[in-house]
C-alpha cells in the first residue's frame, strides 16, 4: 500500500498547482472552490495563448446566475508533491485558477482557521 502523500499551503486558501493543456504547461495559485462542481476553471486570457483548439464548448452558469458559453479542454492538473491527474475537464472563464469539487473530492483537503490548506491523499 502506498503511503500517504501531504502537502500544506501557507498562502491561505491558494493552492500551488501545474496544468497541463496539450503541448501548453503552466503554473499558478488556484483557488479551492467547494461549491463549484466541476474540476477546473482557468483564466480565459489563457485564449490568448497558444492552449490550441478547445475540444468543445458548453454553457455555464456563472455566479450571477448568467449562462456563458465556455470553450472546454482536457487536460491534467498536478498539486505540487501530489500525483498528476489526467483526464481533467478544464473550462476557460473568468480572471482565475479555481479547483472545483471535481478534483477537490479526490483528497482530503483541511482549511485550517484561516492560516493554512493542507491537502492529503
Amino acid at each position: 500500500m502506498a503511503q500517504p502523500q501531504r502537502i500544506v499551503s501557507n498562502r491561505y486558501p491558494y493552492l500551488d498547482i501545474r496544468v497541463t493543456i496539450g503541448d501548453w504547461r503552466g503554473e499558478s495559485s488556484a483557488l479551492p472552490d467547494t461549491g463549484f462542481t466541476a474540476e477546473l476553471v482557468v483564466p480565459d486570457t489563457l485564449l490568448n495563448q497558444d492552449i490550441g483548439f478547445p475540444d468543445e464548448h458548453i454553457a455555464v452558469e456563472v455566479g450571477d446566475g448568467r449562462i456563458v458559453n465556455s470553450p472546454v479542454y482536457l487536460g491534467a492538473i498536478e498539486i505540487p508533491g501530489l500525483s498528476t491527474i489526467p483526464d481533467v475537464t478544464i473550462i476557460a472563464i473568468g480572471n482565475e485558477f479555481i479547483i472545483g469539487r471535481g478534483i477537490i473530492d479526490l483528497f482530503r483537503v483541511t482549511f485550517e482557521h484561516g492560516a493554512r490548506v493542507t491537502v492529503e491523499t
